[in-house]
């Protein structure tokens, strides 16, 4: 069975269906007409038909953009587990992936295997596009009354790939904050790079496995095109988070970003030093070593 596209879409209807029925509340309360609560609960009616009947669709047409996309890869499909990993494995372990106050987990999940580049070899690795979601608590408190408490909805539209091998030590790489861009703030790893370090906030227990993954050329990429994004390593795990520069607008809804989102991923790891993989004793595939075919009639 196909897992659940997306609750993402629902958004608007969402909120729109939400104002409605604060309205219904404060005239059905009010010491208006006797047939003005009436005229309210039709009116309410109507715009909850209208916001199912734009779910609906909007559900409909990202399903089919999900199912358009995966039929554009060999071998991919959707998916309830990201890489085949529950939520539960997620939650907390990425900053792309935090659990919030109330619910959380994945949305639109598609994946499959894909070839990526390491050192210089070609290997097939497992990759997923999806989206994180988690809910933030807002109280709302009027005139020293008691607050109402509501929830935000907040998603991260997140590529993620299995690597060959085991960093062993979690690696973040985020966009630094407002404060820490002009120098009254400064947490994690400092590099060499004055500029890098006022654009990106670098986290790693092992600085020489930092210093080794971004030399001068991966420096370089981040800072040109993955300047709002995160990237983080964790076991076999690497994470990129963020919106693209682009969209397929022969998709729809999220899907849009994905096919983005995946060539971003496989240039983010294509551009990772040699030194790097080494350091973490990546070895490449071994070669073919079957026998060579027997020569063909026209070649005796």
């Amino acid at each position: 069975m196909a897992p659940e596209v997306s609750s993402t879409v629902d958004a608007g209807s969402v909120v729109l269906s939400d104002r409605a029925t604060h309205l219904l509340l404060a005239v059905t309360g009010s010491d208006g007409p006797s047939w003005l609560p009436w005229l309210m609960v039709g009116l309410f009616g109507v715009v909850m038909a209208i916001s199912w009947t734009i779910q609906r669709h909007q559900r409909r047409e990202l399903h089919e953009a999900l199912n358009r996309f995966v039929d554009r890869h060999d071998g991919w499909h959707l998916q309830a587990w990201p890489c085949g990993v529950h939520a539960d494995q997620l939650v907390g372990r990425f900053e792309a992936t935090p659990r919030g106050d109330r619910r959380y987990g994945v949305e639109s999940a598609v994946g499959g295997p894909a070839e990526m580049e390491i050192s210089g070899a070609t290997v097939q690795c497992q990759v997923a596009c999806f989206v994180w979601f988690h809910e933030r608590r807002r109280t709302q408190r009027s005139r020293g009354r008691r607050g109402r408490t509501t929830y935000d909805r907040r998603t991260e539209l997140v590529a993620m790939c299995q690597l060959p091998v085991h960093t062993h030590r979690a690696v973040s790489i985020r966009p630094e904050s407002p404060l820490g861009r002009v120098g009254l703030s400064r947490s994690g790893q400092q590099l060499e790079s004055e500029a890098f370090n006022r654009r990106f906030r670098v986290e790693g227990r092992d600085r020489a496995l930092v210093v080794t993954l971004l030399d001068a050329g991966l420096q370089e990429l981040l800072a040109a095109d993955y300047g709002e994004r995160g990237i983080e390593l964790s076991d076999d795990l690497l994470v990129l988070s963020g919106e693209p520069t682009h969209r397929d607008r022969s998709l729809a809804g999220i899907a849009q970003t994905y096919p983005a989102i995946l060539q971003d991923l496989t240039r983010l790891v294509r551009s990772i030093p040699p030194p790097f993989w080494r350091a973490l004793a990546f070895e490449g595939p071994t070669p073919d070593t079957a026998p060579p075919p027997p020569p063909s009639p026209q070649d005796r």
